[in-house]
């Protein structure tokens, strides 16, 4: 486990996109798995900035989504997919054909499950992983008290997250499911980079690496990742 801390919120953007572009330059061919919030949204800026800047090039990426909200198609506003159209899958010109997301829509969310545990199954494992951290310690949509044994599922929202969801949409949404990756998927991805922003997830990165492991607390299970990168700003530190 390596920990990077950086001034602030764009410092620590900057050290994520690095680690990013230091891969995709290594494995042009990666299988990515982005986390869609706030937090990661610096990271995508300075992505989009190296690409149009000649520094990296994702043609021979493809991209697979962490979660998304059941319910919700990757054109309603807040979704993760349209997030990551927004920010990153746009700016950058990634084709629609490389781009494997979860549908919150989707009649059968099982056969979601499958159709993404079969995808990673075929590359092998995803390659390169970037992670956001919830205010309950979650990663994606691996809620406390989830079982690390799994892969793709559905899961209930832990109220923590059904809170904090309202800062993604502009009117009130009745969101009480998502569906993710799991967190067998995240302890075998080949490298891992968590961006964490802000003295509201101070107490939390003290627990991700100084708590036990335990799912009452998912973060905390990276501390069993042969290769993962903390990148956090000053804030975000102050209790490591």
């Amino acid at each position: 486990m390596k920990t990077y801390i950086g001034r602030d919120y764009r410092e620590m953007s900057l050290r994520a996109a690095e680690l990013i572009i230091q891969h995709i330059k290594q494995k042009p061919d990666s299988l990515v798995c982005f986390a869609a919030g706030n937090t990661p949204i610096g990271t995508f800026s300075c992505l989009v900035e190296a690409l149009r800047n000649g520094e990296v090039n994702f043609d021979r990426c493809r991209f697979i989504s962490l979660d998304e909200w059941v319910g919700l198609n990757g054109k309603d506003e807040g979704s993760c997919r349209q997030t990551m159209d927004l920010h990153f899958f746009g700016p950058c010109g990634i084709k629609e054909e490389n781009v494997h997301f979860f549908n919150g829509t989707s009649d059968n969310l099982e056969e979601e499950c499958k159709k993404m545990d079969e995808l990673i199954g075929s590359h092998g494992k995803i390659d390169l992983l970037l992670l956001g951290v919830g205010m309950n310690g979650h990663l994606g949509f691996n809620e406390p008290q989830v079982s690390f044994d799994l892969y793709s599922h559905v899961i209930d929202l832990d109220s923590v997250t059904k809170q904090v969801s309202s800062k993604y949409f502009q009117e009130e949404k009745d969101l009480q499911r998502g569906i993710t990756l799991g967190i067998k998927h995240v302890l075998q991805a080949g490298n891992v980079i968590v961006v964490v922003d802000g003295e509201k997830k101070a107490e939390i990165m003290r627990q991700a690496l100084h708590h036990e492991v335990t799912n009452e607390v998912p973060v905390t299970v990276l501390q069993r990742h042969p290769n993962v990168h903390f990148c956090l700003d000053e804030a975000a530190a102050a209790f490591i």
